[in-house]
């Protein structure tokens, strides 16, 4: 049964420590599948770079040629484990990093994203030793150079459920530190979800945890051509699996409210990313079932992109 937990709030500022007392060891698993070296590589030495904690990273080759371990051949560091698995995507990787984890937390990073130096320290500082907590800081989106372009934050503590389910828990997976006590009870990823795994993940997950975040930056994620954010149409089907899936545990839920307001949430981020390429057929598709889901919810997308399309064009 679900731990009963507090209505979501804003971030508060604390007296808690900036770093933990106990070095606890984290274990960063780190999925790789036709890896560009250099970014590879700078990923790697980010995670092995983490201050004032204790790491190990997994890294798991699933199924790679050449084989990871010759692309990291120069690192010599015995917290770098290299696993080399047949190919089974990224969720079967991540489970096979799970499976050898030895951390009392786990992070997760790409192979093309980079760590900031001292936030696995700060996230444990705010997870503070609890056992239903998951810790996250801020993501700087940066283009192919990691050069800075927005920062994707989030504000909210305490239980979060809702709120993943709405579209509103707008944290990134590399940025959010997972305690051993969470990972076991949710298992493992879902291999059959080909997008939006992590999403999943993370929607199991505060079925068990609250969450504790800041707005300093844990991560920088690089968006790029190959990302699998960048595929709208697979992004948008993940989500509605992931919908799916939760209502499929929680059948009392089907049919009310809170379900219209999810699979509307998915389908205004689909809008909105079909707004911002100027593709307006799908745009207004979109919106109008939206509207049909939850008029509230869809009006206030009109009124975003109302205030943008304004800004734009300037005073007249």
């Amino acid at each position: 049964m679900r731990p009963p937990l507090q209505n979501s709030q804003t971030v508060a500022s604390s007296s808690r420590p900036e770093y933990p007392l106990q070095r606890q060891l984290v274990s960063i698993v780190m999925p790789v599948w036709r890896p560009r070296r250099d970014w590879l590589l700078e990923a790697t030495a980010s995670a092995l770079g983490q201050e004032q904690c204790s790491v190990e990273l997994i890294v798991i080759d699933d199924g790679c040629e050449p084989p990871v371990e010759q692309l990291l051949a120069e690192i010599k560091d015995e917290r770098l484990r290299v696993v080399r698995i047949e190919h089974r995507g990224v969720s079967g990787a991540r489970n096979a990093g799970l499976a050898v984890a030895r951390g009392a937390y786990l992070r997760f990073l790409d192979c093309d994203d980079v760590l900031e130096p001292r936030s696995t320290a700060r996230l444990l500082s705010l997870a503070a030793g609890a056992h239903d907590v998951i810790a996250y800081g801020a993501t700087v989106a940066c283009d192919e150079k990691l050069r800075p372009r927005s920062t994707i934050s989030c504000r909210l503590a305490g239980d979060a459920l809702t709120d993943c389910l709405l579209g509103r828990f707008t944290v990134r997976f590399p940025s959010m530190l997972f305690p051993r006590a969470v990972v076991e009870r949710i298992g493992e990823f879902d291999p059959a979800l080909v997008m939006c795994e992590d999403g999943d993940y993370v929607l199991r997950a505060l079925e068990h945890a609250h969450v504790r975040g800041e707005d300093r930056v844990a991560t920088y994620y690089r968006r790029h051509r190959g990302s699998a954010t960048a595929d709208i149409v697979a992004g948008e089907r993940g989500l509605q699996q992931m919908i799916r899936n939760y209502f499929e545990r929680h059948p009392e839920q089907r049919g009310t409210l809170l379900e219209r307001r999810a699979r509307a949430s998915i389908v205004l981020a689909s809008a909105a990313a079909w707004g911002s390429q100027g593709r307006h057929r799908e745009y207004a598709r979109r919106l109008a079932h939206a509207l049909m889901l939850d008029p509230a919810a869809a009006a206030g997308e009109l009124r975003r992109r109302f205030r943008s399309t304004v800004r734009r064009r300037g005073p007249a």
